[in-house]
């Protein structure tokens, strides 16, 4: 609303008054009032506060992955983390309300840097699309250094709490991811099944339970011929033809 210099009302909380000024060209008698809500003002605060509590809940997060990695989930202790990060014990637990929660958001952070890896992955178009495929599920297996540390910690008898924690959050996350060069799959007549949904979740599970999980305790001259019996059955589950994956023995291979 643009009024006269005569017709300028006072200046209130509500309004913030911008005097154009000449460079602009626009006459100095004339004032630009432009309304201000006051809840936009405190909603700007409290996006501020979140932002900053976003930051400190992360710092606590990448210096316990270090020390989880370092000395081991058992031997880290609360203080450890506060003395690094630098803060005081309330403010941890704002944050976390243990120990355990923490390692719990580390598992969904590791869950997600695999999606997000798998996603780039499948945006490759020069790479072949059953290979996309293969290359975005083997993606989920930590990459970073010490990640063997948080493997153990979670495959660990007393905390299938967070094994079943990892599951959930893989399956949820990945296999939205897959649905669609899945479906593409089918529609080029590559892949032949009845229930997509449900093959990919069987082939994301039964990946994770042969070779992310060391329940099995297989020596090492085993794993060529675990792993051409895991292709064998993804190629059935996908209904693809036989020999389809067999390029990925040494790509697993590699994993194990």
């Amino acid at each position: 609303m643009v009024r006269s210099h005569q017709e300028r009302p006072k200046q209130s909380n509500q309004t913030l008054i911008i005097l154009l000024k000449r460079r602009l060209d626009i006459p100095m008698n004339f004032y630009y009032y432009i309304p201000i809500d006051r809840r936009s003002v405190e909603m700007g605060r409290t996006m501020k506060t979140i932002k900053e509590g976003e930051v400190r809940k992360r710092e606590i997060l990448v210096v316990a992955r270090e020390l989880f990695v370092k000395k081991g989930y058992e031997q880290t202790s609360v203080n450890d983390i506060l003395k690094i990060v630098d803060i005081a014990k309330g403010t941890f637990y704002y944050y976390f309300a243990s120990k355990e929660e923490v390692l719990e958001a580390i598992i969904l952070d590791i869950v997600e840097e695999g999606a997000r890896r798998a996603e780039q992955i499948l945006k490759d178009k020069s790479i072949p699309l059953v290979n996309r495929i293969m290359m975005a599920i083997m993606a989920q297996a930590p990459e970073f250094e010490g990640s063997e540390e948080i493997k153990e910690e979670l495959h660990k008898v007393e905390n299938t709490k967070l094994e079943r924690l990892y599951l959930r959050a893989m399956l949820k996350r990945m296999t939205p991811v897959l649905q669609e060069p899945v479906s593409e799959g089918i529609d080029r007549d590559i892949f032949h099944m009845e229930y997509p949904t449900e093959c990919i979740e069987s082939i994301l599970l039964l990946g994770h339970m042969m070779f992310d999980c060391d329940i099995f305790e297989w020596e090492t001259e085993e794993y060529p011929k675990k792993i051409q019996a895991f292709l064998c059955n993804a190629e059935r589950m996908l209904g693809t033809k036989e020999g389809l994956l067999k390029d990925f023995m040494q790509m697993f291979g590699q994993m194990t």
